[in-house]
């Protein structure tokens, strides 16, 4: 008698997780997306101090220098968003001799304002290593723009799902599960390498030419419908 009231309990258990498992009839998969190209309005750029010396309290001193002549240079603009780097040395050998230290120090100016950074880099390009230019969308285009293409991909989806229902003869659909994600921007064009204008070369340095490009933002809706007699 024991035995059949532990199959029994068993039997009963074990139905609902069974049944659960079960796949849903009428379950169809849907995708949807939107996409817009827009133009960056953002540019960044990445400056560094490099120098090598023996005595690294030598070296630092010296980045020091130019680093705070770069952040007095910058202080007047405004518009331009100045974030400090981490400072890095090693050692430099010439045939496991110990040669100098070497040590840089990068800064990143960030503004929208292109005629603004660029008469930036221009000065500061006479001291200091451009190490790259960069354009991207800011944060708030950015989320502007994903707030409209997910109303436009969620639209799509519900239409899609309308279609499927009407064309099937059924009364009405329910979302049985649904993905919203977005992909982030494409990664910048880089326009410019490590380079540096010596102090000799001209007397006040040219403002660098800085153009916009395009990035895409898109934004995926995916899931599936259950149609419902």
């Amino acid at each position: 008698m024991n035995k059949w009231i532990l199959l029994f309990n068993l039997i009963f258990l074990t139905s609902p997780l069974m049944a659960h498992d079960k796949p849903f009839d009428g379950v169809v998969n849907l995708q949807a997306s939107a996409s817009l190209e827009v133009e960056t309005d953002t540019m960044l750029a990445s400056i560094a101090v490099e120098a090598e010396h023996y005595d690294p309290a030598v070296l630092a001193e010296q980045i020091n220098q130019k680093m705070s002549w770069a952040l007095k240079t910058a202080a007047p603009f405004k518009t331009v968003k100045v974030k400090g780097g981490q400072y890095t040395s090693h050692q430099l050998y010439n045939k496991r001799i110990f040669k100098a230290w070497r040590g840089i120090q990068t800064i990143t100016l960030e503004s929208k304002d292109s005629e603004d950074l660029g008469k930036l880099i221009g000065l500061l390009q006479k001291e200091l290593l451009i190490k790259s230019l960069r354009y991207q969308v800011s944060e708030e285009k950015l989320n502007a723009t994903k707030q409209l293409l997910t109303k436009q991909a969620i639209a799509d989806f519900k239409a899609q799902a309308q279609t499927i229902t009407n064309e099937f003869d059924k009364n009405k659909y329910l979302v049985h599960q649904i993905n919203i994600h977005s992909n982030n921007q494409h990664r910048p064009v880089y326009y410019a390498k490590s380079r540096m204008l010596s102090s000799s070369a001209t007397d006040e340095a040219a403002p660098a030419n800085l153009q916009q490009n395009t990035s895409t933002i898109q934004v995926n809706v995916n899931g599936s419908i259950r149609l419902v007699d």
